[in-house]
């Protein structure tokens, strides 16, 4: 009986031990969802602070992509309805970036961690994840 409780025991510790392991290391990643509602292609460059991870994101028109990335700021280089912004992007926490008609602004600034990006004028608000600098704006 004494072996039965202390092998139960063990098994029990092993897996606690891995659950904890795996969340740790599950920790470091977060999801990155892009919502293309252009009728154009949209590219996103990302670029991690410590320049060890470079992304090359492309979500076609009408299309959403999610990806998992590593928790950080990034920089990037956004290219959108004809427009190329670059600036920074707060990826530490679950992220939906939604790319609006080309045609017309957003019609609100959507929820925290759903972002809508519209190039041809960039949101007021200081607390957005997303930002881009004004003057690097391309035609």
């Amino acid at each position: 009986m004494k072996k039965t409780i202390l092998v139960l025991v063990i098994v029990l510790l092993a897996a606690l031990a891995i659950s904890v392991f795996s969340a740790s290391a599950a920790s470091d990643l977060v999801g990155l969802t892009i919502k293309n509602r252009t009728d154009q292609v949209v590219w996103v460059s990302l670029l991690s602070p410590d320049n060890v991870y470079v992304y090359w994101l492309e979500v076609p028109a009408g299309e959403t992509n999610s990806y998992t990335v590593p928790r950080a700021t990034y920089s990037h280089i956004t290219v959108a309805c004809g427009k190329t912004a670059t600036g920074e992007v707060d990826i530490r926490t679950l992220t939906t970036l939604v790319f609006t008609k080309c045609d017309s602004p957003p019609p609100n600034a959507g929820e925290r961690s759903i972002e809508k990006v519209y190039l041809y004028d960039s949101p007021a608000r200081g607390d957005f994840q997303y930002r881009f600098d004004n003057e690097y704006l391309f035609d």
